[in-house]
């Protein structure tokens, strides 16, 4: 019977177990439950773990969570076990009992407290509370100097004052393992005072490699950015954006509707200032929008969006949805969007309405195309995403970033006025009220935001305007719409 363990590798008691049964030969099929996702908390793994935590084992018809009782278990049941993890003698094993009870109401409060406070806070879509990670500080110094002055207090390598580790020293070590999430600077800090305690550290992980080091490789994404943060370092968004483009229109309104703190810099696309060689220093593909958050740069609007809804606080899980069939289906609408309806709209308004203020001659052959294209898309998006009872591409009753990014693109069609734009969406009515439900869950931000679109198509619509562009005269008004588009 191959053991069964459920792990997220995240997870501190878990590394604990996969290292013991790594350096102790067992053989076990790992079964990933994803916290993040919040796969802990489904029925299907409630009925291993009714207390929907981890790690879990299944041993043939045998369950059991909690991992210091697992390590006991392993200890005991699989052949092979060295003796110093959990000894035969029955004051050694009382020993190790009692430091796994004083543990679980001293130790791994202060590390998990300060990491679920402040880097794990976006990851797992809960406030940063610098307030919580003071006292969550507070607790682990008050650990690290009891294990220094009573169980190290002799220079002994390991807790019980043997050469080997027991299952307390891998139980603990994982433990405070887990603050080197928060970088090497806090993780000095914090530790930095007890010089007994990193030489245990290290006399276990020694004891214990290959293993302890390939169980702790990258548990998370972790950049300068998302620690500085994770601090409460104050870093605001910088968003480069020229509000006639609709990838940054989209951005701007999810940055206005989840409260995320920006600072909005123009880049004139009709002054071709994207082309300059300081803007290619932020996005060498030199397209708008791009971002840079702290000492992290990023282009192309979908991977912003996503970006901004998992690291980010605060930010409502349907925008990007922690359920990983949820997420694939977003990622899904906005991959086709890339090659299908995105190529509509934007053919049509830079083939006609466009054309003139560009400097480009007008294309009614591109325009047809684009329209061809803008149909099938608008006939796809009812057919496959709208047809349900749902209000949005997801059937759901709130927009994810899907919605929104689609949505801002049809709204490029404004451009062209009442007239064609009614002549190109009416047949769709679905999608019609789908535009006005995204537009009604956005607001007031989802209009403010597109005021520059109904200035621009204001000025496209004026019969002085469009006789002096079609004439190729008129450069003053040209002029000033350029300045605009």
């Amino acid at each position: 019977m191959k053991l069964k363990v459920y792990a997220d590798r995240l997870s501190q008691p878990v590394r604990a177990v996969i290292i013991f049964c790594e350096v102790n030969g067992i053989e076990y099929e790992e079964i990933k439950v994803d916290l993040a996702n919040r796969e802990h908390l489904t029925p299907e793994f409630s009925e291993i773990n009714p207390m929907q935590q981890l790690p879990a084992i299944v041993h043939g018809t045998f369950k059991l969570f909690e991992s210091h009782a697992i390590l006991i278990y392993l200890a005991s049941s699989f052949p092979g076990v060295a003796d110093h993890w959990y000894p035969a003698d029955v004051y050694k094993r009382s020993k190790i009992h009692s430091v796994l009870d004083w543990h679980h109401s001293n130790l791994r409060r202060g590390p998990i407290t300060i990491v679920q406070n402040s880097i794990l806070a976006p990851v797992f879509r809960r406030p940063l509370n610098p307030e919580a990670v003071a006292e969550g500080e507070k607790i682990l110094s008050a650990a690290l100097s009891k294990i220094e002055s009573f169980w190290l207090d002799d220079n002994r390598p390991f807790l019980l004052g043997e050469n080997q580790p027991s299952i307390a020293d891998l139980s603990l070590v994982c433990d405070i393992m887990q603050v080197k999430l928060v970088g090497e600077t806090d993780w000095n800090r914090l530790l930095g005072p007890y010089k007994k305690v990193q030489q245990w550290i290290e006399n276990t992980r020694n004891a214990t490699n290959p293993h302890f080091d390939e169980l702790h490789k990258g548990k998370i994404p972790k950049t300068e950015t998302e620690i500085e943060r994770s601090k409460g370092i104050n870093m605001k968004l910088k968003l480069y954006a020229d509000r006639m483009s609709q990838p940054v229109r989209a951005v701007i309104i999810f940055c206005k509707k989840n409260g995320i703190d920006f600072e909005e810099i123009r880049v004139d696309i009709a002054k071709r200032q994207h082309l300059t060689p300081e803007y290619a220093e932020i996005n060498p593909m030199k397209q708008l929008p791009a971002i840079v958050d702290g000492r992290f740069e990023l282009f192309e609007s979908h991977a912003i969006l996503v970006y901004l809804a998992s690291s980010f606080p605060g930010v409502a899980d349907h925008w990007y949805p922690a359920d990983v069939f949820k997420r694939s289906k977003i990622h899904s609408v906005l991959d086709w969007h890339h090659s299908n309806l995105r190529r509509g709209p934007t053919t049509i308004v830079r083939n006609t309405v466009l054309a003139p203020v560009l400097g480009r001659p007008l294309n009614p052959e591109a325009a047809a195309e684009g329209e061809k294209f803008l149909s099938a898309s608008l006939s796809k998006i009812e057919s496959v995403w709208l047809k349900g009872n749902g209000r949005f591409l997801l059937g759901g009753n709130q927009p994810s970033i899907a919605d929104l990014s689609l949505v801002c693109d049809i709204m490029q069609l404004e451009l062209l006025g009442e007239t064609e734009r009614n002549r190109l969406l009416g047949p769709y009515k679905e999608v019609q009220q789908w535009i006005e439900d995204t537009r009604n869950a956005t607001n007031p931000h989802f209009d403010e935001v597109h005021k520059i679109l109904m200035k621009a198509k204001e000025k496209l619509q004026n019969p002085r305007m469009k006789g002096a562009t079609n004439e190729g005269g008129g450069s003053d008004m040209k002029r000033t719409l350029h300045s605009r588009i």
